[in-house]
């Protein structure tokens, strides 16, 4: 969250969408010796891409079609929640107790405030990935803790994690993001019903402050992605990598969804606190982190920059470095909306392959990719958005999935 000249909501996280980043997860490093896809590796269970107002009638999901109950929905995020910290850069990962901080936490908020412990879930892994040291942003107005909540109070990362992160506080965050002045009680008052279509419009307010005058919820600057990913969080998906297109879902008036999930159709069909049932919903370890939003509650329509990363324009055709070992010509460079193969090639000792064949030629500064590393975290790093890294290694596609490991990355130029 933050607000320029007013309100700026959850979720601008450094060189996160606010800075600007896409909401897409991004995909872990491939082996350069593999195909460089995403299959084989974790199991995809974004269910659907969810474009328009996020109408039934659309193809949006109900609320009977959500994970069965809040159980099933903990289950399928417990991998992340255990490895979403050191990953980021924000501190030693969440122990056991503060795993369990966060549930009770979320149990609690959401029975005094009758929003659905679901709905939050969705919210809080989508702005932190449940990183109880997550760091706060300012873009003028304060934006910490796990839901990146508007002018939050509560934070266990004022610049030095805290460790370990006690409950009050984690209550605080939960409590902060869900009650609060910009919270999910106050979005979803504000768009007023019960239905599953006032949930993905509070999503897109409290992301980004506001639904676009047209209706469509991949619209309105700061994350496109956000209801979509936000409705798939609410099916179930818990890791895996966003098949939601930042520069495509605004212009979408329909779903992309057969209306089946691996979860199973849900036990609750109203609003408030989810159901009981005990149905297990098995959901593959996380190996990526996805990058929270920039989020802005609405008062008076915010000004603000979309942050999805554009796609720079790749040369057509390049030729790989220097050998290391053995290299062969690079393959054309395709438009960064398809994977760019990786050049065949022998690996060098120490896994390094050289600089990658797409790299800007002025690059100053160059990061050598490693096993489970993901664009996100070496922006991070080093400091750059989204766009910039995309920019410095034309032939990046817009989800970041194609990133090679061994290979060196500009990250300077």
């Amino acid at each position: 969250m933050q607000f320029l000249p007013f309100i700026i909501a959850a979720g601008s996280l450094p060189l996160i969408s606010g800075a600007p980043v896409a909401s897409n997860l991004y995909s872990v490093s491939a082996d350069a010796e593999s195909t460089h896809s995403l299959s084989g590796r974790s199991t995809n269970l974004y269910a659907g891409i969810f474009g328009g107002d996020g109408l039934l009638s659309q193809g949006w999901p109900s609320i009977e079609n959500w994970i069965a109950d809040f159980d099933d929905m903990w289950d399928s995020n417990l991998d992340v929640l255990r490895s979403s910290c050191k990953s980021q850069g924000w501190g030693d990962d969440n122990t056991e107790e503060e795993i369990g901080h966060i549930r009770k936490a979320i149990q609690q908020v959401s029975s005094d405030s009758n929003v659905d412990s679901r709905f939050i879930m969705a919210i809080m892994m989508q702005e932190s990935n449940g990183c109880v040291r997550v760091k706060s942003t300012n873009g003028g107005y304060n934006n910490p803790g796990l839901m990146q909540s508007h002018e939050g109070s509560h934070t266990c990362n004022d610049g030095t994690p805290t460790f370990p992160c006690p409950y009050e506080t984690i209550h605080g965050m939960i409590n902060d993001g869900t009650t609060g002045p910009a919270g999910l009680q106050y979005c979803l008052k504000q768009e007023g019903g019960d239905d599953s279509t006032t949930y993905y419009k509070a999503a897109r307010v409290y992301n980004s402050g506001h639904v676009d005058g047209s209706g469509n919820l991949g619209l309105g600057g700061a994350t496109a992605c956000y209801a979509s990913d936000i409705a798939n969080r609410l099916l179930g998906w818990g890791s895996g990598p966003s098949k939601c297109n930042a520069n495509e879902i605004g212009s979408m008036s329909s779903s992309q969804w057969d209306g089946q999930t691996d979860s199973g159709s849900g036990s609750s069909g109203s609003s408030g606190s989810s159901g009981s049932s005990s149905s297990s919903n098995s959901i593959p370890a996380a190996t990526e982190t996805f990058a929270p939003s920039t989020v802005a509650p609405s008062v008076p329509q915010a000004t603000q920059t979309t942050t999805e990363s554009t796609p720079t324009a790749a040369p057509t055709t390049t030729q790989a470095p220097t050998p290391v070992v053995t290299v062969t010509p690079a393959p054309t460079v395709v438009p960064s909306s398809a994977p760019v193969p990786a050049p065949s090639s022998s690996l060098a000792p120490g896994g390094n392959y050289g600089k990658y064949p797409y790299a800007s030629k002025s690059c100053q500064q160059y990061y050598t990719v490693e096993a489970n590393d993901y664009c996100r975290k070496i922006e991070v790093q080093y400091g750059i958005t989204a766009t910039e890294f995309q920019s410095l290694n034309p032939g990046l596609d817009n989800t970041c999935s194609n990133l090679w490991k061994g290979y060196q990355y500009c990250v300077k130029a």
